[in-house]
């Protein structure tokens, strides 16, 4: 119960300090609001009893009498009502964290106090007055108190019953166990190479069924060489039974494989799972940390925390606390004003500080804004040629993005004097790199004097990866696909330059197109392209967009991301590395990175080359009456090179194979007029189609059907069923 009640309580106290947000602003006040504010209170005295919490128990107790009495409107929920009621919330806060951790908390008598102050209709509650009204709203000054006396103020009739404290909270009704996180790296680590290992063995797979393929061709010409000749019977015998052992061999090993693919892709999300905790469980204790340093340096703050419920992994949010802890602190130091100031440029003299968590998309949003001061522009480009950061005669054509990012520069503050709270110039700095290190971004925001706004996007896990890999002059890389738009494919004759730099136009606007072969420093080559076409990735960060050209995108896979254990630069665009099927390591790159480094290096001109003449791709004619089934093999065809003939059945397409010249047939059986076997049987008595390769794809798959495809002169027989593009892709390779 305590350890439900932990998850619990934060929630009603979330809503409250919503509602009494919206009551501060001077909005109406709205009866059903008011309403869920009185249930929820009902609520939390609900649960605090039922886990004999008195003191949470008897404040919330109070709270809900004070509500019942505001919703009959014999209490006015005005300045000190809002603040007796905030009180309360810190308190009941306060206690529990202090109590969850093990110490025995005092009793909230103050908080107590001044809510009964409240329901007793005193003008000036108790611990209220050092409060500063809101004058914009109308509130009228309160005096200050002092030396108030403490009274021990606990419910009537509840003396003696306070709660025993245990050393350890009891575990939920779930059944759980303590697991360190080493052991769920080394799990997770293990889902990997397991996932690896299923790789490979279906790349064995592939390599068995290339074995089928070629036994089967050797059988068909070894049966047109040695027709009538009786010393070739054995031969004739033992090659199609090898043919068919071979096979049931890799149907065996497809099926094991397919399966182990399965159990390790459960295994893998269950560890995943496994790793994900709340935001609250690491960032819930940052209001009171908040609330402490204003109250330390005597500021006046209102802290909100929201989202705390959204579930990341334990790892990300861990990585995060410091950077977020640092954020929150340069807006209490540096974005906050004084009182004194505040109350000039006509604001609320309580100051906001807000931390924000959300999940978008596959990604983890963190935002912390304020309604201080907002960045200097100014300020921070005196503070940067001062430090010699940045010229003289640069800073009159510095981007807002500029100079905003040289706050990230270790070392740099425009702090006047170094405190416990900021000056040193690490805080922000130490935000960066760790954005960075996990494959994040961050954006800035905010309006000079009216606060400011910083949002960080970073993945949801650690370390696995929905990864797009790339070719790049005969490597291989990989870039996380939350930072990719889209991969296609753009004429050559469509690339314009721009002021000496390549663009090309994509997704209805200009943009600039750079070779991922010189941004990695690579050596110097001009882009060719394959068939007039060039591989292009666009990648995204915030509003910035490029197009980075590839020699080819060839998959996308979900891989555990390695630490490379080498020394990088802070602006490398390596990240990582991820494990091959093949054992070799492929090196994974920040697609927000890259986009710096394109920035930096935006300078240089792309060479485009023309294409040396070649022979002209293969032509396969897919035959299938399904227009769905023959788009998919179209697209799957022209995408990897090769031209493609349609044909809705098999008569058409026997008309077609005797007026041109066609590689490949790639044939569905099920058709109208004349079905795939059909065709098949046509092909091979017409001695000028009879040398054409045909492959049968189709739904059909019992084994009879199969041998009668392969008994006709099929050179192969794939089943849509399991449907893999790589094996049609593979087997098409391998017969041309």
């Amino acid at each position: 119960l305590l350890a439900a009640f932990q998850i619990e309580y934060r929630e009603p106290l979330e809503s409250l300090r919503r509602f009494l947000s919206r009551q501060e602003t001077g909005a109406p006040l709205v009866p059903d609001e008011l309403d869920e504010a009185f249930r929820r209170v009902h609520s939390l005295k609900g649960a605090a009893r039922a886990t004999d919490l008195r003191p949470v128990e008897t404040l919330a107790h109070r709270l809900e009498t004070l509500f019942a009495k505001a919703r009959t409107g014999v209490i006015p929920l005005d300045f000190l009502a809002i603040k007796g009621i905030e009180q309360a919330a810190d308190a009941i806060e306060d206690w529990v964290v202090a109590y969850s951790a093990g110490s025995k908390p005092a009793d909230p008598v103050a908080a107590i106090k001044a809510v009964e102050s409240i329901l007793a209709g005193e003008t000036v509650p108790p611990n209220i007055g050092a409060i500063a009204p809101n004058p914009i709203r109308g509130d009228a000054p309160a005096p200050l108190i002092t030396n108030q006396k403490e009274v021990r103020g606990i419910a009537p009739g509840e003396r003696g019953r306070q709660p025993t404290i245990p050393s350890t909270l009891p575990p939920s009704s779930e059944d759980s166990v303590r697991v360190s996180t080493s052991s769920l790296d080394a799990l997770l680590r293990s889902a990997d190479r397991l996932l690896t290992e299923t790789a490979r063995q279906a790349r064995v797979g592939r390599e068995m069924h290339a074995i089928e393929l070629r036994l089967g061709a050797i059988g068909q010409q070894w049966r047109r060489l040695m027709a009538g000749d009786p010393q070739a019977d054995f031969l004739m015998r033992d090659l199609p039974s090898l043919a068919k052992a071979v096979q049931a061999v890799r149907r065996d090993q497809d099926r094991g494989s397919f399966a182990l693919h399965q159990l390790a892709l459960a295994f893998q999300t269950d560890v995943r799972q496994a790793r994900m905790v709340t935001a609250d469980s690491v960032f819930g204790d940052f209001r009171k940390m908040v609330r402490a340093l204003a109250r330390d340096h005597g500021m006046e703050i209102e802290v909100q925390l929201d989202g705390l419920y959204v579930l990341a992994d334990r790892l990300v949010l861990h990585a995060l606390k410091d950077p977020v802890m640092h954020m929150l602190r340069n807006s209490l130091y540096h974005g906050i004003e004084t009182r004194a100031e505040r109350v000039a440029k006509n604001k609320n003299p309580v100051g906001r500080i807000r931390l924000h968590c959300a999940v978008e998309g596959s990604r983890l949003a963190l935002t912390v804004e304020d309604d201080g001061r907002g960045l200097d522009l100014h300020k921070i480009a005196e503070t940067a040629m001062q430090a010699g950061l940045m010229p003289k005669e640069q800073m009159a054509s510095a981007s807002e993005n500029d100079l905003t990012g040289l706050i990230f520069t270790p070392g740099f503050s425009t702090a006047e004097t170094i405190g416990d709270l900021a000056g040193r110039g690490m805080g922000m700095s130490v935000v960066h790199q760790t954005v960075a290190k996990l494959n994040g971004e961050m954006q800035i925001g905010g309006k000079a004097g009216a606060g400011a706004r910083f949002h960080i996007l970073v993945p949801l896990w650690a370390a696995i990866r929905h990864l797009l890999m790339v070719s790049c002059q005969g490597q291989m890389f990989g870039i996380p696909t939350d930072g990719i738009e889209r991969a296609t494919r753009v004429a050559m004759d469509t690339i314009t330059t721009v002021e000496g730099k390549a663009t090309v136009r994509l997704l209805g606007q200009p943009m600039p197109l750079v070779s991922l072969a010189h941004v990695l420093g690579m050596t110097e080559e001009g882009l060719s392209g394959q068939g007039g076409f060039l591989a292009v990735v666009v990648l995204r960060a915030g509003t910035s967009r490029i197009a980075l050209s590839v020699d080819a995108c060839l998959t996308i896979r979900e891989s555990l991301i390695r630490d490379l254990n080498l020394p990088l630069a802070t602006s490398s665009a390596v990240t990582g590395g991820i494990l091959l099927d093949d054992g070799t390591v492929a090196i994974v790159l920040s697609p927000f990175k890259l986009i710096s480094a394109a920035a930096s290096g935006g300078g240089r001109t792309l060479t485009i080359t023309a294409p040396a003449p070649k022979k002209p791709p293969p032509l396969i004619l897919v035959v299938d009456d399904s227009v769905t089934t023959r788009t998919l093999e179209k697209s799957i065809l022209e995408a990897n090179g090769y031209r493609v003939q349609l044909a809705v059945d098999g008569a058409e397409a026997l008309a077609l194979l005797r007026t041109q010249v066609v590689d490949l047939v790639v044939t569905d059986v099920q058709m109208p007029r004349l079905d795939g076997f059909g065709l098949l049987r046509e092909m091979k008595q017409d001695k000028m189609l009879a040398d054409i390769p045909v492959i049968v794809v189709s739904s059909v798959e019992t084994p009879e059907e199969q041998e009668r495809g392969l008994a006709l002169g099929a050179d192969a027989y794939v089943v849509k069923r399991k449907f893999d593009q790589q094996v049609l892709l593979e087997t098409i390779e391998q017969i041309l």
